[in-house]
């Protein structure tokens, strides 16, 4: 009984190991357009520096005296 655990926690610690492997990084901030940014955030590429940045919200109000 015990060697059949440790045969399944051994096989479980393998195959998380191995989807660690195959995994893939996560996107960077590089862009060649507006459209390589994620633009529901407000995101656009900055043509000079090749990254997305987050555009100025217009509507922002303006802090009271």
């Amino acid at each position: 009984m015990v060697r059949w655990l440790l045969v399944f926690a051994f096989a479980s610690a393998m195959a998380g190991a191995a989807c660690t492997l195959f995994d893939d990084d996560p996107p960077d901030d590089s862009c060649m357009a507006d459209t390589d940014c994620f633009r529901a955030q407000g995101e656009v590429c900055d043509m000079n520096a090749h990254k997305c940045v987050q555009k100025p919200m217009a509507d922002a109000g303006v802090d009271a005296p």
